[in-house]
């Protein structure tokens, strides 16, 4: 009965650490999905240009190189 008891446990540890590892499967997936996504629409380049104009249009100043060293 010992044994029996042992051997469950470990084949629902088994089952758990799958369903943990295909959930961390599925999001990487749905994460490059959604970059995909904003790289072939052009909203990331868009976002990218947009935060960029405010500093570059006065020249180099103090914030400008900030938002660069936070890239």
């Amino acid at each position: 009965m010992r044994g029996l008891r042992s051997a469950r446990r470990v084949r629902g540890q088994s089952t758990v650490e799958y369903v943990l590892v295909l959930l961390a499967f599925l999001a990487t997936l749905i994460a490059l999905g959604a970059i995909w996504t904003a790289v072939r629409s052009g909203a990331l380049q868009r976002h990218a240009r947009e935060s960029m104009s405010h500093n570059v249009e006065g020249g180099m100043t103090i914030v400008f190189l900030q938002d660069l060293s936070s890239f």
